[in-house]
């Protein structure tokens, strides 16, 4: 859990814009940790992605410097030196999700000598990080959807497959021209853990131009990655379609431009105002704590 950090005092729930009170100026001889709640789900791993909130304070004025909630939403980060400062990396490696952490770090093992001055850090502050642990990487990933077969309307798009991989959507059934909301159409009805907003997902994926031969993106021939749903690095049919299907599943998911790539594409294999079909597979979901 590490000691109580002398004159810090963070309140508040996981999750939430925490409750930082600072009796600055913060003297401190060595960067120092604690735990200030304790989660029950997977733990942190050095080197794979997580997804949390920050908070950073000035630990001489005892001014907030910035903030994920102030964004709305949490990032993404690999926990790694090049991503987030090793003292900060150390200290939530190993903490489960759900976990509140709090590190107060001397000038060295942060911004050093030259400070922040774009938020308000000097090169002799001390800093105050809070870090709420949401999500980590699926530590049960399976090979293929599992799970009972859906009844799926007639009239979508075809999957063709090649040793259970998705090759390929043909369109002689599906209208010609799809409607202007998103479609999230259940194939396969998986019966694992739910997929959260805010949290880590490991899925296969196909994606085709609607209405032609334009394969632009697919993962059936690699390894599934696990990507961050909710936080604002996927299109939005993905952040808005995927939250709540379990593990085991697969959607065919419709997503007309406003849900992909809007008017500009993505060049050059999506024009501008492109509607997207997907086909996902549900394989990984970190479990909530």
């Amino acid at each position: 859990m590490g000691q109580p950090i002398e004159n810090v005092s963070v309140s508040g729930a996981v999750g939430k814009p925490p409750e930082v009170k600072i009796d600055g100026p913060l003297k401190l001889e060595e960067t120092q940790s604690q735990v200030i709640t304790a989660g029950e789900g997977n733990p942190v791993v050095e080197g794979e992605k997580a997804v949390v909130h920050l908070y950073l304070a000035n630990g001489t004025t005892g001014k907030k410097a910035l903030t994920t909630y102030d964004q709305g939403q949490p990032v993404a980060l690999e926990m790694k030196a090049e991503q987030l400062f090793p003292a900060v990396v150390d200290a939530i490696v190993g903490k489960p999700t759900g976990s509140r952490v709090a590190v107060a770090t001397v000038p060295k093992d942060a911004y050093g000598e030259a400070g922040a001055p774009q938020i308000g850090l000097k090169g002799a502050d001390n800093a105050v990080f809070v870090v709420d642990i949401l999500s980590v990487e699926p530590t049960e990933v399976i090979e293929g959807p599992e799970g009972s077969k859906a009844d799926a309307p007639s009239e979508i798009p075809t999957i063709e497959e090649k040793a259970g991989n998705v090759t390929k959507l043909t369109f002689e059934n599906a209208p010609e021209q799809p409607t202007d909301e998103l479609q999230v159409v259940p194939l396969i009805e998986g019966e694992g853990p739910p997929v959260r907003d805010d949290s880590l997902v490991s899925f296969d994926y196909f994606g085709q131009v609607y209405g032609t031969d334009t394969v632009f993106d697919e993962s059936y021939t690699k390894e599934p990655v696990p990507f961050p749903v909710g936080v604002g690095g996927l299109i939005k049919a993905w952040d808005e379609g995927l939250v709540g299907l379990n593990r085991g599943s697969r959607v065919l998911i419709i997503a007309p431009p406003e849900f992909g790539y809007g008017p500009k594409g993505s060049p050059p294999k999506i024009p501008g105002d492109a509607t997207l079909a997907f086909v996902v597979d549900i394989l990984g979901v970190d479990e909530a704590s």
